[in-house]
């Protein structure tokens, strides 16, 4: 099956969990991030504004205020698929950018890599070789290329995949974040 295809399929599979489930998911997911020595050791979190259906990065965004994280959020630069991250020191530093989504603001400081930096990273699917599909336009694998660090990957356990189709431009995530599970992915 083609990438487009599979993509179309997982959106779908991702509407029909209930509002319910997926608010549970989420916290359980936060929950194993959150507890993790990725979370516990890192100063700076890259993550992303998620959309009403995708995973929840509210909880996450809280825990690193209360623990004085840095939290940068992802501006797309253009529509090649380059992208950048940003410090908002709070949702009044962030406005609506491309494709709607929700960027930090001009002054707001780009992102300066650190030990233990930790990015979460959006998907509609990953597979058991940390392979994940996105939404086609491959801002997230052209950043993972340079970074460094942990990436960690949370997925509803109904939408992990035994293999995704992979090439050359995909790159892989770290660690695997479900409500069941964490898992390596790629090391």
């Amino acid at each position: 099956m083609d990438k487009n295809s599979l993509r179309k399929e997982l959106l779908e599979k991702r509407k029909e969990i209930s509002i319910e489930k997926k608010v549970i998911y989420d916290k359980e997911i936060s929950k194993q991030i959150i507890e993790s020595d990725y979370f516990k050791n890192a100063e700076q979190v890259l993550v992303f504004a998620s959309s009403p259906n995708e995973f929840d990065t509210r909880f996450i965004i809280e825990r690193c205020r209360m623990e004085y994280k840095r939290v940068f959020y992802p501006v797309c630069k253009d529509s090649e698929g380059n992208m950048s991250f940003h410090k908002c020191d709070s949702v009044g530093d962030l406005q609506i950018g491309m494709y709607n989504i929700p960027e930090p603001k001009a002054y707001c400081k780009e992102y300066k890599p650190r030990k233990n930096d930790i990015i979460i990273v959006p998907c509609l699917s990953v597979d058991e070789n940390g392979f994940r599909i996105g939404y086609g336009k491959g801002y997230y694998d052209r950043f993972l290329k340079n970074f460094d660090s942990v990436s960690l990957c949370p997925c509803y356990e109904e939408l992990l995949t035994r293999e995704l189709p992979a090439d050359e431009n995909d790159i892989r995530v770290n660690i695997i974040v479900t409500q069941n599970s964490m898992k390596e992915g790629h090391q």
